[in-house]
């Protein structure tokens, strides 16, 4: 896994000594831009996008065939991406959501890291839904944001926007892998994002060590929408567990 830099140093926390060395581990304060809209005021209508990773192709007897698997290969290694591990995302319950039918809507919630995009059910004429329900995305090498959008299920027509928001996963990443060959079986908290009117946070978001797991409680207001606010719980699982 790469080492990430260019954090602020306005988050620090120790981690335990391993092998008679104390390593340090530098969990940033998300900017702002990272807890703002990632996308366009108008949301996309393209809601998934499958990720496809390029398979290698063996030699074959003939030359023809052989160049021909050749060129397949290039193009194929061309759009290769290699994962660092996999996000586990709880998406518990959305708050006083914006009203898109009579009185009412019928909110579900997608999660689009990368390429990947996964939702969740929907629920029907609920304002306060609670989903409490887990989906797992896998983390590219270079991480992008994991961007939250929901919407109203419509039968007959488009279904409407309900808000969007943005979280930066790659703290959580970092605390994840700097953890993974550390025995502790304890329960402490290695950082957190600090609640502000410059974010979109309603309340800090703690990362911590729980059972041997790297997790985060993430509350967000949804964004470019009048209303509402939505309640997720991560956890990051490196490729090596």
């Amino acid at each position: 896994m790469q080492q990430f830099i260019g954090y602020d140093d306005g988050l620090s926390c120790p981690i335990v000594p391993s092998q008679g060395r104390s390593i340090s581990l530098a969990l940033a304060q998300s900017s702002t831009s990272y807890y703002n809209s990632f996308m366009d005021n108008k949301p996309s209508e393209k809601h998934q996008s499958k990720h496809r990773i390029g398979n290698t192709f063996r030699n074959s007897w003939g030359r023809k065939d052989s160049e021909h698997k050749s060129a397949k290969k290039s193009t194929s290694l061309a759009g290769m991406v290699e994962f660092v591990g996999l996000i586990k995302v709880n998406v518990v319950k959305g708050t006083h959501l914006a009203i898109r039918d009579v009185m009412t809507s019928d909110p579900y919630v997608i999660l689009s890291l990368g390429h990947q995009s996964v939702k969740t059910r929907v629920i029907k004429s609920n304002l306060n839904p609670v989903w409490n329900e887990s989906l797992m995305l896998s983390i590219p090498e270079n991480i992008p944001p994991l961007k939250v959008l929901v919407y109203d299920k419509d039968t007959f027509s488009t279904d409407d926007f309900m808000g969007e928001a943005g979280i930066d996963i790659q703290p959580l990443v970092i605390a994840a892998k700097a953890y993974e060959k550390l025995n502790i079986n304890e329960s402490m908290q290695l950082g957190k994002f600090v609640a502000s009117k410059d974010n979109t946070l309603v309340r800090d978001g703690i990362i911590s060590l729980d059972e041997g797991k790297i997790k985060q409680e993430i509350s967000l207001r949804l964004q470019n929408i009048e209303r509402g606010e939505l309640e997720l719980e991560l956890e990051c699982v490196p490729l090596t567990q």
